[in-house]
């Protein structure tokens, strides 16, 4: 199954980078590929809670839904698609205290459906680490611009 971890280190506390990336109204600010993101229901986040993207994915637009299977504020959330997605996905994120801020690991897995599973591997794999490693490297920018 194509999928793309990295870790990036933001000069920022923890509470800070966590409060900035729990928040889905944010989310488009530092994952490019964003165009849309709620909460549902809105408020504080917990197992269950559900998140709909639309996002744009090798150029197409695509909607779906992720549900948050593990949450631990401040150390991890887990988000996977609901059956309907058109690719069955799982994010993971992890925030660790590290000397000089916050260490931030994401990881992106997935495997397509519908016509995109016919896409090679290899494909799936740059697109995975280029949106991972976008998506961080923006973090970084916009959190440690703010300080």
């Amino acid at each position: 199954m194509p999928s793309h971890r990295e870790s990036i280190v933001i000069g920022r506390s923890l509470d800070d980078v966590f409060e900035y990336m729990n928040d889905v109204s944010k989310e488009s600010e530092w994952q490019p590929q964003l165009r849309e993101a709620e909460q549902i229901p809105p408020g504080p986040v917990e197992v269950g809670t559900r998140r709909r993207y639309v996002s744009e994915f090798m150029g197409k637009r695509l909607e779906n839904v992720y549900v948050i299977t593990a949450y631990e504020a401040k150390s991890r959330v887990v988000c996977e698609t609901t059956k309907d997605a058109v690719m069955d996905a799982t994010s993971d994120i992890r925030w660790e205290a590290v000397e000089g801020g916050t260490k931030v690991t994401m990881a992106l897995e997935g495997k397509p459906s519908g016509a995109l599973r016919f896409l090679p591997t290899s494909i799936l794999e740059a697109t995975f680490e280029k949106e991972v490693r976008g998506a961080l490297s923006r973090l970084k920018v916009i959190l440690e611009e703010d300080t």
